[in-house]
């Protein structure tokens, strides 16, 4: 419904649910059967054609129910055993902080704010990572690009007043939007920014030392990195930085308490990658960085 079958969400396109009978609905005809032939093609308005085939249905409405519950429930099951099996762990190193640490560590310290995102790995830790329930995670996905995130939270704080709203960014994609400290500060709005320094463009380091031999091009951002503190400052902005695993939760605990703006420089690992990932031209099927993998 609405989707486009682009390659961020099938892999090698060929291979993407090959045993599956596709239904595709799109206002746009030009996207129906464009990447995916489906079995059933419909054009139309999502909202009008659901309501017409819940009318359709209506009469099987029982059949249905009792079907489709068995097999939700046996596929939720499976996840479950998934998770069990192979669990997300937020790793710990003995002489630096891990991107994926300070992600649980706000998500504790704040369970029920609303958090945002900007574009790179910080965005896939965060939903990876973040148990913070329905409505309350505010990301461009695969559709936005760096510097989504602070503007992202500006809106959702003003539209929440009273509200806690974090924005996690990376170093190099906060820079891509860094002006809207202006807007954080000219009217003391007090969403939170938490950047997980690692003095890199991450996704772009990661893809080139698995893609590209480790030829490093343009992506190392130590060299002009502004101090975030003193920046932050200077927009009239409260600024924090956290370097070491000791000061982690006192800091975050005295960002949440301040009743205004706060840009938080979090040095992290910078050699960390965020897994699990598929090659270029690969299926959904051949991850990198699962048991078995190639990682």
């Amino acid at each position: 419904m609405g989707a486009r079958f682009d390659d961020r969400v099938t892999g090698k396109l060929d291979e993407f649910a090959r045993r599956a009978r596709v239904i595709h609905i799109d206002i746009d005809p030009a996207e129906v059967g464009k990447n995916r032939k489906p079995e059933v093609p419909i054009v139309g308005d999502v909202r009008h054609v659901l309501n017409e085939l819940l009318r359709q249905t209506e009469n099987q409405k029982e059949g249905l129910e009792a079907r489709d519950g068995s097999l939700t429930q046996a596929w939720r099951d499976r996840i479950d055993t998934w998770k069990a099996k192979y669990p997300l762990v937020a790793p710990s190193y003995p002489d630096c902080i891990s991107p994926q640490e300070v992600i649980v560590a706000l998500n504790t310290a704040a369970p029920d704010a609303y958090f945002t995102t900007d574009v790179g790995q910080h965005q896939m830790w965060a939903a990876q990572f973040l148990k913070n329930g329905p409505r309350r995670w505010i990301s461009s996905a695969g559709l936005g690009t760096m510097g989504f995130g602070m503007p992202a939270a500006i809106g959702a704080q003003v539209a929440l007043a009273g509200e806690t709203v974090i924005c996690i960014a990376g170093d190099a994609s906060i820079l891509m939007n860094i002006q809207e400290l202006g807007t954080l500060g000219q009217y003391n709005i007090p969403a939170k920014t938490v950047i997980l320094n690692n003095g890199w463009q991450g996704m772009v380091r990661q893809w080139q030392q698995n893609f590209y031999g480790q030829r490093y091009s343009s992506s190392n951002m130590e060299t002009g990195m502004p101090d975030f503190v003193k920046l932050a400052e200077a927009f009239g902005v409260k600024g924090m930085i956290v370097t070491e695993r000791s000061e982690l939760e006192g800091a975050i605990a005295e960002m949440l308490a301040h009743d205004g703006p706060v840009f938080m420089d979090v040095r992290v690992k910078q050699d960390e990658n965020c897994y699990p990932m598929v090659k270029p031209g690969c299926s959904n099927d051949q991850m990198l960085g699962l048991p078995g993998g190639e990682v």
